[in-house]
């Protein structure tokens, strides 16, 4: 069975893992390329339809001519990754959502939490199933790996690592990893954050030349009191073999996200077994309660508890015990793609 997809592929390989295994065929492509061969059209990301850059009136009307010409041949299932678009303050990109909610066939929600506070949002007749965030198979075993202390020069021996994978995309973020970070009781920790201040645009009327300099005042401002040997920032994604040698090599990985519904640097944690400092918000709380992760309630800010029971993860072996391992199985990329074929199937044959 052909699924298209209405946008390019993400950056994040999330969805290659469901592909490698699933038994339908992904097709990426312009919205303009539908066929009505297609049985299911399956949409991750909205605002990526149009290339990230908001809609008018009359292309989103245009958009909706054509799901309703496809709905006459295809099921529209969308993936709940996010009920608003991540950078979108303003939120200029919520009549876009809305159109997608409003026609959707199916949703495939990434926990509980998600069915639960969206379902309504979706019409009476739309099928609701939750799939979870697959572990990052393809990244274990013989993935290529690239040295990332090498590459920019680090000397990470004997260190503490704590590491921040994934654009930073709020100052509410970036005060968040300060925190946990300075309440971390080591005393050789060293904190690397690959692309922070992404939410931070330059100035249009900023020289290029100068871009390197704006960056640096940037740092200063934002990284005080911290010493420059304690951190290391690039403001950029990173290749997969630098982000895979670099997570090896962490000793606690933080997840920043304060409102997200999901977040795939959880399942990049279980699929190298990292202590993780995890937020208690949306689908997060289920993952990570299903562990029995610790969990940082931002309410009661238990950073020291949280922050000491993830550090002891490791030294009680936790990450090599039966039980933790047979948990994780459920998020094999193999039952995840046979979940999402199975919901495919479901609604075509409805």
């Amino acid at each position: 069975m052909e699924v298209f997809v209405p946008h390019l592929k993400d950056r994040n390989i999330y969805l290659d893992e469901i592909i490698c295994f699933s038994d339908c065929n992904f097709i990426f492509s312009d919205f303009n390329s539908y066929k009505n061969t297609y049985k299911i059209v399956n949409i991750h990301f909205p605002e990526a339809i149009f290339n990230w850059i908001v809609p008018t009136d009359e292309q989103l009307n245009d958009l909706e001519q054509k799901i309703l010409d496809w709905k006459k041949h295809s099921k529209i299932i969308y993936t709940l990754n996010d009920i608003k678009s991540h950078y979108d303050e303003e939120n200029k990109f919520a009549d876009l959502f809305r159109l997608v909610q409003k026609h959707a066939d199916g949703v495939i929600h990434l926990g509980n939490y998600s069915l639960e506070k969206y379902k309504h949002l979706f019409s009476v007749n739309c099928q609701h199933t939750v799939i979870y965030h697959p572990l990052y198979d393809s990244l274990i075993a013989d993935f290529a790996i690239a040295d990332f202390q090498e590459k920019f020069q680090l000397n990470l021996k004997d260190k503490y690592v704590v590491s921040v994978i994934g654009d930073i995309r709020s100052m509410e973020e970036v005060k968040l990893i300060f925190k946990v970070f300075n309440k971390i009781p080591h005393k050789n920790k060293f904190l690397i954050v690959p692309n922070m201040f992404v939410f931070m645009k330059l100035p249009k009327f900023f020289p290029y030349r100068f871009r390197n300099i704006y960056r640096r005042v940037e740092e200063f401002l934002f990284c005080f009191p911290l010493r420059k040997e304690q951190y290391f920032f690039n403001f950029k994604f990173i290749d997969y073999n630098y982000m895979v040698d670099l997570v090896k090599n962490s000793s606690l990985v933080v997840i920043p996200r304060l409102k997200n519904l999901n977040s795939g640097n959880l399942y990049l944690g279980l699929s190298f077994d990292k202590p993780m400092i995890i937020p208690k918000v949306g689908n997060l709380t289920e993952t990570a309660d299903y562990f029995n992760f610790p969990l940082l309630d931002l309410q009661k800010k238990n950073y020291e508890e949280v922050i000491d029971a993830a550090m002891a993860l490791d030294q009680k072996a936790f990450f090599k015990t039966k039980e933790y391992l047979e948990k994780k199985d459920k998020f094999k990329a193999s039952t995840i793609a046979a979940q999402y074929d199975a919901f495919f199937y479901q609604l075509i044959n409805n």
